[in-house]
Parts: structure tokens; sequence; C-alpha cells
């Protein structure tokens, strides 16, 4: 079942994430709900806190349409300064360049607990930089100059009164 996605500047977007340290039935149900709410936004990736869990792992879209979790990933190493348009499924509507990294080395481990290393570069990259920057407790909008910030947070905080009166 989908949950509700966050919408920023709530509070679990930007605290950083807890380790995962339970890797049995629930982190799968966890993974489904979170593969849902992605699925029914049209997203190309998802952090745990953005579906209101403070739990470091995300799922990440690969370029051919597929999707892979990611568990108390570590970036490794970043080369190559590249600007890129970005969006997110928790500031909606939203789209600015933001300053990230053409190339990235990630160790992560799976939904068994199974660690991974994996050199990405171009879009792979950028998705894994943006979940992970969430598990930080960060979103794009925190690389942009605080004018751009400012406006964008203007508008989050009147989406969260109209979705807050839709729920009542």
């Amino acid at each position: 079942m989908a949950r509700d996605i966050v919408i920023w500047p709530h509070k679990v977007l930007t605290s950083p994430t807890k380790p995962v340290t339970d890797f049995g039935p629930s982190l799968q149900k966890l993974l489904d709900e979170m593969a849902e709410s992605m699925k029914e936004a049209e997203g190309i990736g998802i952090a745990a806190n953005q579906v209101g869990e403070p739990l470091r792992v995300a799922l990440v879209g690969r370029e051919d349409g597929t999707f892979f979790e990611i568990v108390n990933p570590q970036v490794l190493e970043k080369k190559e300064n590249v600007t890129l348009e970005e969006g997110c499924l928790s500031v909606p509507r939203e789209w600015e360049k933001c300053p990230r990294f053409h190339k990235v080395k990630v160790r992560y481990q799976d939904k068994t607990g199974e660690w991974h290393e994996l050199e990405a570069e171009g879009r792979l990259a950028h998705v894994l930089q943006h979940e992970i920057d969430h598990l930080d407790g960060h979103v794009f909008v925190d690389h942009l100059s605080s004018l751009k910030r400012t406006l964008i947070l203007d508008r989050m905080k009147k989406l969260q009164k109209v979705k807050a009166r839709q729920k009542d």
C-alpha cells in the first residue's frame, strides 16, 4: 500500500536518518510501500524519510526503468562537477539547476544485509546522490541560493496547508 509523500520542510526530511539494523520482513514491507508511493508519484527514486520513516534506506531507479534498494549507503568517491536540472517528490512541481558530480562510488547494503560497491555515472550517479542526500537530512533545495530556497519554501508551506485542509 502506498504511503503519503512528506512535503519539505517537514522535520523527517531535514534530519539524518538512522541506520537499518533489522533486515527482516519489516524492511521488505517498507520497501514495497516505498515502491508503491514512488510509482504513484511517477518518481525515479525515493528515500524512506520521504514516506515518514527515518531509516537509511532508499530505492534508486536505473536507466532501464528498474529499481534497486540501497541500505546504509556511503559515498566513497565523487568526481567531475556537473550541474543538472533536478526535482523531488517532496518538493513537487519545483525544478532547478543543482550542483552534483558526474561520477560517484557508493558502498551500500541490499535488503538482505549483503554489502556492495557501485561505481556510477550520469543519471544513475545523479539519482544516487539525490537519495543519499535525503538520508543525510538534505533536499536538493539546500544546494540552491538562499533566495531560490526561500521562494520554494514559501510555496511548500502553502502546499502543506492545502494538504492539511484536504485531510480534515
